[in-house]
């Protein structure tokens, strides 16, 4: 996902559209698995949902006004 398509998702996700919000996180999940793989199973799926949960609440805090990329933001929730 380009960094145009990933706004336009954050924009349509925080208008309500769950498709779009499917797309973020679908457009992050190697990343997340890539990080679980090392943990052992129930900690990994346990990983995963918190991760995804903090995706979901990055989205409807984003700024769209705002000069960072959103996932600069992601960085930032911490």
């Amino acid at each position: 996902m380009t960094n145009d398509e990933l706004f336009q998702s954050v924009q349509q996700a925080q208008y309500g559209d769950r498709e779009a919000m499917q797309r973020i996180i679908e457009s992050f999940y190697p990343l997340i698995r890539k990080t679980a793989r090392n943990m052992p199973p129930s900690a990994s799926r346990d990983y995963e949902q918190v991760i995804i949960e903090k995706i979901v609440r990055a989205v409807h805090r984003y700024d769209l006004q705002s000069i960072p990329s959103f996932v600069d933001f992601c960085g930032r929730m911490e």
